[in-house]
This record gives C-alpha cells, sequence and structure tokens, in this order.
C-alpha cells in the first residue's frame, strides 16, 4: 500500500520531539513493508527531502528560510491574522502546503493519505484528494471547533469528507461527536504510537537529588506551568526538599522566569529548551516526579505522561481533557483539581514522601503504557484502518 502523511509537525532532524509520535507511526508502516511518503513543512536548517527511517520526507518551503516560523511552535493553532506572523506567515505557509501536497498527490498516487490535525492538513487533504483520507485529530485542533461560527462549520465539511476520523483519545471523541453531533463519519479511538523501549533506558538512570520534579512541554497557557510555579512554591514554603526542571520553549518563557523571581524559587528552578528524542528517557529517569498541569479541555491525551511512566518516573496531572486516561487517579498516577496551586502541591508531596505509592503507580502505569502504546499494536490499528478504507470507499470524484 502507498501512504501519503500530510502533517505540520515532523521531527526535522534525527531526535527530534516535534511530531515524534507521527514519525514513529510512519516508520512502523514503512517498516510492515508499506511505501510511505510525508509531506512537512520545512524549517531553518533541514532537508527539503530526505529519507528518515525509511520514509520519504518531503518539506515544503513558504518563505525565506529565516522566516519559516510557523510550524513546530506549538501554537500554529493559535495564530491571529492581527499578529505579523499571523497576518503574512500563515498564508503563505498554507499556500505552500497545498502546493506541494497537491504535487505529492498526483506524483506518488497513494492508496490512502493520513492527515495529522484536522486543520490544516485534514482540511487541505480532503480538498484535494481523490482517495480516502484518514484525519486524526489530536487536541488543539479540536479546540478549533471551540470557536463556533465558520471554524465549526469548516470541521464540519472536512470530517465530513473523511473516510475516517480517529482521535487520540476517549475524551477527545466525545468532544468532537458533541461539537459535531451530525457527523456521519466514523470516529475511532487510536492513540499514537510511543517508542517503550527506548524510554524504558530511563530507569537505569540514578535520581536527582534533591528530588527532582520534571515539566516537559511548550510554554503556553494552556500547559499551566504558572500553577506548577505557585505550587513548587508551596513546597518550599513547607520545607519540601525539591527543584523543578521546567524543560521546553514557548512565548511563555520570560512571563514565567519573572513570576518564579517572584514567588522567590528562582533558585530552585532549572530552565532548559527541548532536547533531543534521544535524550529524554534520561531526564524523567532523573526525575522523581512527572507534572503535567494543563488546564480546561486543551490536553488531547497527555503523551509526556507515557513517557515517563515508562522511564519510571511517577506522575501528576489534572482532569484537563484526555489525561485522566492515563492517569487513573490512585492507580497510575495522581490527579490535582485544574489551577489549583493548593492541590497540586499536595499531589506532588505524597509522591515525593511515599515512596511505596510512587512505585506501586509507577509500576502499574508502566505495564498500561506497554499494553496501549506499543509501536507494533499502535500502528496495527492504522494500517488495518488503511486498509478498511482504501478496500470499502471508492475514491472521490
Amino acid at each position: 500500500m502507498r501512504i501519503l502523511v500530510a502533517t505540520h509537525n515532523y521531527p526535522r532532524f534525527a531526535g527530534d520531539r516535534a511530531g515524534a509520535f507521527v514519525a514513529r507511526l510512519a516508520a512502523a508502516a514503512a517498516g510492515a513493508g508499506h511505501v510511505v511518503r510525508v509531506v512537512a513543512p520545512h524549517a531553518p536548517g533541514a532537508p527539503e527531502r530526505e529519507r528518515m527511517d525509511g520514509v520519504d520526507v518531503v518539506r515544503f518551503r513558504y518563505a525565506p528560510e529565516r522566516w519559516e516560523r510557523v510550524g513546530y511552535r506549538g501554537d500554529l493553532h493559535r495564530q491571529r491574522a492581527t499578529t505579523l506572523l499571523g497576518a503574512l506567515g500563515v498564508p503563505a505557509f498554507l499556500l505552500g502546503f497545498r502546493r506541494t501536497l497537491r504535487r505529492e498527490l498526483r506524483n506518488f498516487s497513494p492508496d490512502v493519505v493520513h492527515a495529522h490535525w484536522w486543520f490544516p492538513a485534514g482540511w487541505l487533504a480532503t480538498s484535494l484528494a481523490t482517495v480516502p483520507v484518514v484525519v486524526t485529530i489530536h487536541g488543539s485542533d479540536a479546540r478549533l471547533i471551540d470557536r463556533g461560527g465558520a471554524m465549526r462549520r469548516l470541521a464540519g465539511r472536512v470530517l465530513g469528507r473523511a473516510a475516517a476520523v480517529t482521535t487520540v483519545s476517549k475524551f477527545l471523541a466525545d468532544d468532537v461527536l458533541g461539537q459535531l453531533p451530525d457527523l456521519a463519519t466514523p470516529v475511532l479511538v487510536a492513540p499514537m504510537a510511543v517508542d517503550v523501549d527506548h524510554f524504558a533506558t530511563g530507569r537505569g538512570v540514578p535520581k536527582a537529588v534533591p528530588p527532582r520534579v520534571l515539566y516537559a512541554g511548550n510554554l503556553v497557557p494552556s500547559k499551566g506551568v504558572d500553577v506548577l510555579l505557585r505550587a513548587i512554591a508551596g513546597l518550599r514554603e513547607a520545607g519540601v526538599a525539591c527543584r523543578l526542571k521546567v524543560l521546553g520553549e514557548g512565548p511563555l518563557m520570560a512571563e514565567l522566569r519573572t513570576l518564579a523571581a517572584t514567588l522567590g524559587i528562582a533558585d530552585s528552578v532549572d530552565w532548559a529548551p527541548f532536547v533531543q528524542q534521544d535524550a529524554m528517557p534520561a531526564e524523567y529517569g532523573a526525575s522523581t516526579v512527572t507534572v503535567l498541569p494543563s488546564r480546561g479541555r486543551a490536553e488531547g491525551l497527555g503523551l509526556t505522561l507515557v513517557e515517563a511512566l515508562l522511564a519510571g518516573s511517577a506522575v501528576v496531572g489534572t482532569p484537563a481533557g484526555g489525561i485522566p486516561e492515563v492517569v487513573r487517579p490512585s492507580e497510575t498516577g495522581l490527579l490535582a483539581s485544574d489551577g489549583d496551586a493548593g492541590d497540586l502541591a499536595a499531589q506532588i508531596r505524597t509522591l515525593l514522601e511515599d515512596e511505596a505509592l510512587r512505585e506501586r503507580l509507577t509500576a502499574a502505569g508502566d505495564a498500561m503504557a506497554r499494553s496501549t502504546f506499543a509501536p507494533r499494536a499502535a500502528a496495527q490499528r492504522f494500517l488495518d484502518l488503511y486498509t478498511s478504507v482504501a478496500t470499502s470507499r471508492p475514491p472521490r470524484r
């Protein structure tokens, strides 16, 4: 089978975390004997064409290299026309994406297209392809539907034209169907693959002293890192020994650093940019607790927590989005109330101080992660779906 993948997020170099879950799925399909090609945005320093893990990657250009900053920032779905990047960069990005996707549909002649995120990839793919399109919703794109009006109508048209829609969690599936109750296209829950053996190597890494609390992700409002900083301030005031490591990048970096200084915990927080995928098992492994303090409905699932459990780190999340599908309270981790720094501090403290509980939850979380997110099982769900839509639904004309 010939599979064309369309995505706005894909690894730019070996070990890059950006879109790594998309790459794992594409590589697994190629490893199973299928021919896979990916269309993704170009980024500074990346080749326009290359072969990664048996997959042909085509990166579209949309601006002079130093201005190619639309993808890979974690905020594509928050761009507004009122910003210079939104007014100029996004339209050029969409034109470049459309032009390259059209060309690859013609030249590659796929049997099926897999579009990750309904916008922009799903929108473009369902507009251009004459073969079945599978659209996967990851989370941030579901929040676009919340805007209602024209955006909700557009989502309905895009998903209605897809041969199948998948989501990475049951929360997202229920959310999409709740907002688009007339959607006739089947919506299936199909989690992304995680390299379980890779992250398991973190179990051999000694824990940091004093105990480390880790956040790894984008520095954007929906992630709730400000709440985590206030929780760490509370722990410090209570005399709990720990340090926080914030591993990530994003538009709130300066604001969050200022908040840490204002709270008097600047000397208890270590800041670091994103690291390559190869380095993440050690980051998780050295951490006693990994926290994902997301707000509201913004978190599609929370793969960071899956990776952490595999590496031997206990986890704390919030009820945001699909997180409870990974963090089952008192079974695989602990949940804190959304936006409540005091409760978050209490949950972190419990795991820092109760070694037996920490080990029990982490072991159960590891078993859950292996049974649900192992690459072969995750990839096979999608391969079966590709075969089904390619053989049962005639191409659109």
